[in-house]
């Protein structure tokens, strides 16, 4: 006989496939100790996280385990807890959830040690386990090879309770700096046992889990709820708030009953948690009140946004009868795909996801047109529509509803479908708006065509957003900003030096004279090839301009700028001429933060100015360009004494604050 009271024997083999290998976090390594304390009996888990010593100890108040039942159960791998009918309940009654005795190989997938203390009927077990040590004894892939492993003995004067089972994780693989209530959410979504209503309470840093840490059914904008009255009522209760339900019939065959729900959110952004640590557009499997599979949407390609607005959580325990073969693959957090059990749950969540999209589609649209005409403007304008544009005017407000967006980025993008739908409705091409999916609702783009009245509508929209981008350049200047910053937003917003260029064909910035005429460099002198111009472009209009940018706090005077640009001028005038362009106007723009130093003398800048003139050349200071630019859009909003039905709507529902 052994002289060893406790024994594991498996191969390298099995134990790297079946627990080193078989979680990668501490969640799913804890659900399956939580799972052993459900099938021990255990009224209460306790699990303790010691951040600074990287230790996690979990206690229930279960059965316990004899010395035999520790070899016998807890160290014999691949035990069968359901050989019979009476182990396929615990001594209470509850519908066990282990079945392959292989669990608690997943410790090790965390932890390096495991100290396992347990009591019953008074009597006391104490032993640690070493991976190194089981590595090393069990060594090799041959089973036949392997030698026993014999866990390490330990006193039990340390076991403070008289019933139930203490496991101690040390030698953490990776470090618990999450916080308990991470934690507390993610078991909490991983069971549905846990509660008073179950007698099967669970704590976290001594705060018990909780149906509201699930933080679930809170999301739901519409439900579908699947079982029995009682099922219904369940769900019904544990709602923060009160969306449209339907009550569904879970039964798909003799025996086979589905329970739980299916919802869909108000927008994609609450299905993320309130850590963001955790995306809730999933619809995991439970059986038995554990989780058995991460996601079942994923067995579904349904097209469209409508599957990000999906969540829920489905209940089958017909999966797991206690006559059927196990139908959870080895790793224990997936199902066989091709039982049949499994097939005929995929097909019925399949028509149930279908059912789901249609009704989802008439209520999102019917809410999208009631929440559009709630904006006093586009009830007006609503107001003058024919009976059958009314109509495509609904759908299109549904089709927005359906984004899920902020009330102000909806509000928006309402504005933007009223101008589409104008637009439209003058092409008499409304059936081109009827066929755009929701999610090109955000690129109307696609879709417009310019007319006079709307083209006004959309150019004001431009000016509002032209003035705010002129208020943050102005506080970049007063704030002394790098030349950096300033001459990035004069090269995405070249309006700013003069409100009439609209578009510059092919804009460069900061490029050396010798790489920009590579074709006359040759003609170039050595200093000219050594200049470098901040900004260069082609207007619409042909004229070919370069921008010399000073930063704000440089001073300079005329000399010396002539001086720079005239290297420029002769090397674009060189360029030009090369490529039978001689005859295309050009100009240099030189923009600085200081007046120039000679325009201190009596008429110094008319003097300046006419120096500069002749070399197509002129000075413009940031102050001004910006209270130009100001001036000028200023004026035109001032004089749009009538934009319009459509402007009106784009003004109400855009402020010019956010326009940008």
């Amino acid at each position: 006989m052994s002289s060893h009271p406790f024994e594991m024997s498996m191969s390298l083999n099995v134990l790297n496939h079946l627990g080193i290998n078989l979680y990668s976090n501490h969640p799913a390594v804890l659900s399956e100790t939580v799972a052993n304390a459900w099938d021990a009996d255990a009224q209460l888990v306790t699990i303790q996280l010691d951040v600074d010593k990287q230790k996690i100890v979990v206690q229930d108040d279960g059965i316990g385990m004899t010395a035999a039942d520790v070899n016998s159960k807890f160290l014999r791998v691949g035990y069968q807890r359901r050989e019979n009918k009476d182990s396929a309940t615990s001594p209470s009654g509850r519908p066990v959830m282990g079945r392959k005795g292989i669990g608690k190989l997943a410790l090790f997938s965390v932890a390096t040690e495991i100290l396992v203390e347990t009591v019953k009927d008074g009597q006391k077990s104490s032993l640690l386990m070493e991976l190194e040590q089981i590595n090393a004894q069990i060594g090799g892939e041959d089973p036949s090879q392997s030698k026993p492993y014999y866990p390490k003995v330990m006193p039990t004067d340390s076991i403070d309770f008289i019933r139930g089972t203490r496991i101690t994780l040390t030698g953490l693989k990776k470090s618990i700096n999450r916080t308990a209530s991470h934690l507390r959410r993610r078991l909490a979504r991983r069971f549905s046992v846990i509660g008073a209503q179950h007698g099967f309470a669970v704590t976290i840093g001594g705060e018990p889990i909780s149906v509201e840490d699930r933080d679930l059914t809170s999301k739901a904008q519409y439900l579908w709820t699947y079982g029995e009255e009682t099922d219904h009522k369940s769900i019904k209760d544990g709602l923060k708030h009160s969306p449209r339900l339907e009550g569904r019939i879970g039964t798909i065959g003799p025996g086979k009953i589905v329970r739980g729900y299916i919802g869909t959110a108000l927008d994609t952004t609450t299905l993320r948690d309130s850590a963001g640590e955790d995306h809730l557009n999933k619809v995991p499997l439970m059986i038995r009140g554990k989780l058995a599979q991460e996601d079942i949407l994923d067995q579904f390609n349904e097209v469209g946004i409508f599957k990000s607005y999906l969540f829920g959580e489905i209940h089958a325990d017909f999966l797991d009868e206690d006559d059927q073969v196990d139908i959870a693959t080895s790793s224990r957090q997936s199902i066989v795909q091709d039982d049949e059990r499994y097939r005929m749950l995929r097909e019925f969540i399949g028509t149930e996801i279908k059912h789901i999209k249609r009704q989802w589609t008439t209520l999102r649209n019917e809410e999208g047109a009631k929440t559009a005409l709630e904006i006093p403007e586009i009830q007006e304008w609503f107001l003058t529509l024919g009976k059958d544009t009314k109509s495509k005017a609904q759908r299109l407000f549904g089709k927005i509803n359906q984004l899920g967006l902020s009330p102000e980025a909806r509000n928006e993008v309402f504005a933007q479908g009223v101008l589409a739908f104008e637009i439209m409705r003058q092409k008499d091409n409304l059936d081109a708006l009827e066929n755009v999916s929701a999610q090109d609702l955000q690129a109307l783009g696609s879709v417009l065509i310019t007319s006079a009245d709307l083209e006004a509508a959309l150019y004001h929209k431009i000016v509002a957003s032209r003035l705010a981008i002129i208020d943050k350049l102005q506080q970049l200047v007063d704030d002394n900003e790098k030349e950096r910053f300033l001459q990035e937003h004069l090269f995405e917003h070249l309006w700013l030096l003069d409100p009439g260029w609209e578009r510059a064909a092919a804009p460069s910035m900061e490029v050396s004279m010798q790489k920009a005429f590579a074709e006359i460099s040759d003609k170039l002198s050595d200093e000219e090839k050594k200049s470098r111009y901040d900004i260069r472009y082609q207007k619409t209009s042909g004229q070919h301009v370069i921008i010399e940018l000073k930063r704000a706090g440089v001073t300079t005077d005329t000399e010396t700028l002539s001086a720079q640009v005239k290297k420029y001028r002769s090397a674009l005038m060189h360029w030009l001429d090369n490529a039978g362009k001689g005859n295309e106007p050009h100009a240099i723009v030189c923009v600085v933060g200081r007046e120039l130093r000679d325009w201190a003398d009596y008429q110094g800048r008319q003097t300046s100015n006419d120096q500069l003139r002749p070399i197509q050349t002129r000075v413009v200071m940031y102050d001004e360009l910006l209270l130009n630019a100001r001036q000028s859009y200023d004026e035109y909003l001032r004089n749009s004494e009538s934009v319009g039905k459509v402007q009106r709507i784009l003004s109400a529902l855009v402020p010019k604050d956010s326009a940008s």
